[in-house]
């Protein structure tokens, strides 16, 4: 497979002036000259996916390296890097392909190269894109109760079986729920720049099926765990973890396709040399083979770097991946025009919460 390059139509100049353009101009001094020898700040998720980060690098990296780690958490925090790109105030940002396509374009990351990243040579071609590599594969799918649901699912579009009434849920579009719709839009026959398919679908699933949103990780688990819903879009390994608090739930992967999204920590640009070269010595860690294979442990999630995939524990032999299913897990996500679906993505959202949600 070749490695991933986003298209797009627009230029870096055109996306400067998308949604957050607003803001662009707001910025605090600099402290990468005050303060890039002796801690390492990163944006980045809360939650067990902190904890999970802090076991298997950043705790190891802090000593190693004599610096200490600044963390401001929280989802979708490339508002904050796009606010500050004149003056960056951070070293990293903890985003997916989608995110690091649409603000790399705007020059507020730098490429992950091989010179700076030595274990990026390693990685699978499918998890390498031109602002990011991934330190684990997610993969994304339906959450399904195959004890409340005794059909075959197979589509995403099941969600909308009457049956399921009062018993599906969504992602909050804060979460992961905007590339969702994008991917059911597509399957609609819409695209990035025609959402309306996708719309009045969604329009049916809330207003009809009684649909609710699922605000991240934690809340879908319990959703799925004490059967309040029976179906929605979820990680694989966060439903293993809604099955082991007791939800009969399976993962699925629909037939159209699903989602394969990559995780890690984007190089925030024009940070100063000493700032950024500590910064990528973090990345490279993540992408080291054990370490891989540590951070799977702990999340359920396949490893990226050719070497642990290929090395899997007797314990992780579960998490083993075949070319097939990579082609299962991107099959829509390839078809997404990430740029475009930035140029739009304040009007989708706001659509999607008067027309949908409201």
């Amino acid at each position: 497979m070749t490695q991933h390059r986003s298209s797009h139509r627009f230029t870096r100049r055109q996306a400067l002036g998308m949604g957050a353009a607003g803001v662009l101009g707001a910025g605090l001094p600099s402290l990468a000259s005050a303060q890039a020898a002796n801690e390492v700040r990163i944006l980045f998720a809360g939650g067990t996916w902190k904890d999970w980060y802090e076991q298997s690098f950043t705790n190891d990296f802090a000593a190693a390296n004599n610096v200490k780690m600044n963390w401001r958490t929280g989802l979708r925090q490339a508002p904050l890097a796009i606010a500050q790109r004149r003056r960056p105030q951070w070293d990293l940002i903890h985003i997916n392909q989608t995110e690091s396509a649409q603000i790399g374009t705007m020059g507020i990351l730098k490429p992950f190269v091989d010179a700076e990243l030595p274990n990026l040579k390693d990685i699978h071609p499918s998890f390498k894109y031109e602002f990011l590599a991934g330190k684990i594969h997610t993969p994304y799918g339906l959450a399904v109760n195959t004890k409340r649901i005794t059909r075959k699912i197979d589509s995403w579009l099941d969600m909308w079986d009457p049956a399921f009434k009062g018993k599906v849920a969504f992602p909050q579009f804060s979460w992961v729920g905007e590339e969702v719709f994008h991917a059911v839009n597509q399957v609609l026959g819409g695209s990035e720049d025609n959402v309306d398919p996708g719309i009045a679908k969604f329009k049916e699933l809330f207003k009809s099926n009684g649909a609710i949103l699922g605000n991240n990780v934690e809340h879908a688990i319990q959703l799925l765990s004490t059967e309040e819903i029976w179906i929605m879009p979820l990680f694989s390994a966060r439903t293993d973890q809604a099955r082991a608090k007791g939800g009969p739930v399976e993962f699925i992967v629909p037939k159209e396709g699903g989602l394969s999204w990559i995780w890690n920590t984007g190089l925030i640009a024009n940070r100063g040399k000493a700032s950024e070269e500590m910064a990528a010595k973090l990345v490279n860690m993540t992408l080291d083979p054990e370490r891989q294979i540590a951070f799977s442990r702990r999340t359920g999630y396949p490893p990226t770097n050719v070497k642990a995939m290929k090395n899997l524990p007797a314990d992780l032999k579960k998490l083993e991946i075949s070319d097939a299913d990579l082609e299962a897990y991107g099959k829509i996500q390839r078809k997404f025009d990430y740029m475009t679906m930035f140029a739009f993505k304040d009007q989708v959202t706001e659509r999607f919460n008067k027309e949908v949600l409201a």
